[in-house]
Order: structure tokens, then sequence, then C-alpha cells
């Protein structure tokens, strides 16, 4: 029988974020590498206790010695994934299960857990103006949950700004004497200015980091199906507005592909790997194809 004080002191987030991995590794193989690894540097002599995954076993056919592959920053690996918490992730279409917030939150919690399945560290916390002094990486499940915990309590609220909060988590890396090159995952509607956006993100390359955008969007935000005359609610302090929908559809599909167009280039530029996501799309789906690194398998 199913302890129901058990699933309680879980939390919601926990078992749907169970649920999701569950559901990835169906039919997942086996790999020996690490989905978000980071760079080979140079090899190191064996020692006792390393881990036999990198080995060189080649090296060692040619030399009868054993070498070990040695990372960049191997000491101090993490995955920093931010999830933007502004109003306007609180969207949600009708038939569609989650609001933008509510996607975004259950994606990155899904990843996080990936990521520390694979023995790395995490971190998961909103990006924000609280970021900057979000705790430490998590390296254990139970430090995991905490941030799980702490996510789940979180609401969209406010005027958000993607690219001035990732500048100033630059801005305080650039102080702490013990920052390190990390895989950063940014998972937000990216509505906000495309040029502070933009610059946020190339600082964060300019620090050596590995950057992965995940936009996550309404399907109406994408295709604009509404017709007739239609309150649109605003957000992040923008007035309500009633208009003739089918007045204004060519030129706001002609804004969101100029936008989308400009981001895509921008990030293939600085060599990020973006995804657009939309909120209808299967989760276990999406999540392969960022653990591939690879927009292309999203699904359609």
């Amino acid at each position: 029988m199913l302890d129901l004080s058990v699933v309680e002191r879980l939390g919601t987030l926990e078992l749907q974020v169970r649920a999701v991995v569950d559901s990835l590794a169906q039919g997942r193989h086996a790999s020996s590498s690490r989905g978000f690894s980071i760079e080979f540097a140079q090899y190191r002599e064996y020692t006792p206790g390393d881990d036999l995954r990198y080995v060189d076993w080649k090296v060692f056919g040619k030399s009868d010695r054993l070498y070990v592959k040695q990372f960049d920053d191997e000491t101090s690996f993490g995955c920093q994934i931010l999830i933007d918490s502004s109003e306007s992730m609180a969207f949600r279409s009708p038939a569609v299960p989650y609001s933008k917030f509510e996607y975004a939150r259950l994606l990155g919690a899904s990843l996080g857990l990936v990521v520390l399945q694979q023995q790395d560290q995490v971190k998961l916390h909103v990006l924000a103006e609280s970021a900057a002094r979000a705790s430490g990486f998590a390296g254990s499940w139970p430090a995991y949950r905490q941030m799980l915990a702490e996510i789940e309590q979180m609401k969209p609220e406010g005027k958000g700004n993607p690219g001035q909060f990732l500048t100033s988590l630059v801005n305080q890396n650039l102080g702490n004497q013990n920052r390190r090159r990390a895989v950063m995952v940014i998972v937000t509607d990216g509505l906000s200015d495309l040029q502070e956006l933009i610059s946020g993100l190339r600082q964060l390359r300019y620090g050596r980091h590995d950057v992965l955008l995940l936009q996550v969007m309404d399907r109406w935000e994408r295709t604009f199906p509404m017709t007739g005359w239609t309150q649109f609610i605003g957000l992040e302090e923008w007035p309500d507005h009633t208009t003739n929908a089918a007045s204004i559809r060519e030129g706001y599909l002609a804004e969101y592909r100029s936008f989308q167009q400009q981001l895509n280039s921008a990030c293939h530029e600085m060599k990020i790997d973006f995804f657009p996501i939309s909120t209808d799309m299967s989760l276990d789906q999406v999540l392969r194809s960022v653990l591939q690194r690879n927009p292309e398998l999203l699904p359609q």
C-alpha cells in the first residue's frame, strides 16, 4: 500500500521529476560517457581509485601504462540550471497542462536529476535577482531535494530581464576567487530586450562557460491562433488591451519570426545550443534532445 505521508514529504515536483526521468530512461542505451562532460585537457598517470571510465585503453595498448583523461576544471565541474521566474512565464493557453513556468521548472529539475545521476554537480535556481545569492552546487540527492523544495515554492511574478540577470551573475562570479567554468542551462521564454539577452549570453561565453538556451514558449505564442475581438491580459507591467486579433496577427507573426531569427543567429555565432520548445511537447523527448545536444530531435 502506498504511504501517502511519504508522498507528501516527497513533494509534487519531486514525484514529477522522477516520473519524467524514469520515462526518459526507458529504451535508453547504457553509455560510458557523461552527458555533460567538460572539455578534455590532458593525460595523467592512473592512480588507484581513479574512475576506469576515463582510462585511455588505446594508450595502454601502445605503452603498457595506464593513463586517464583529465578535463578542464576537473575537480570543480558543475551544471547550473537557471529558470526564468518572471510574470510572463505564468502564461498557459487552454488545453495545455502546464504554464510556461511549470513546464520550465519541471524540465530544468528533471535535467538536473539526470546530471546528478551522472555523478556531476548541479545547481538549480531561478533566473532572477536572487540567483546571485543561490546556494552552492548539489552533489548528492539530499542536497538536490532541498533545491527542488525551494524551486517548488517559487511563483512567476514581477518584471523580468534575463539578460540583465545573466550579466549580474557574471559580474558576481568575476569577484569570486572560487569561480569555475560550468555548463550553463538557461530556461526562459526570452521575452525581454533581445540585445540585452544576447549581451548576457555573450558574457557567459566570454567566461568560457558552455551555454544552452532552452526557450520555453506556449504554442499560442508561436502561432497566434486567436481571431475576432480578444482581450489580452497584460503581464510584467503591461496594461490589458482589447483588439481585433485578426487585424494584428500578421504583424505579430512577422515580429515573432524576426525575433527568433535574430536570437537563433546570435546563438549560432556564439556556439550556444538553442532549443525552441513548446509547452505541449513531450518532456522526455525534449530531455533526450537536450542531453544529446541536438535541437533537431525536438518534437514537431
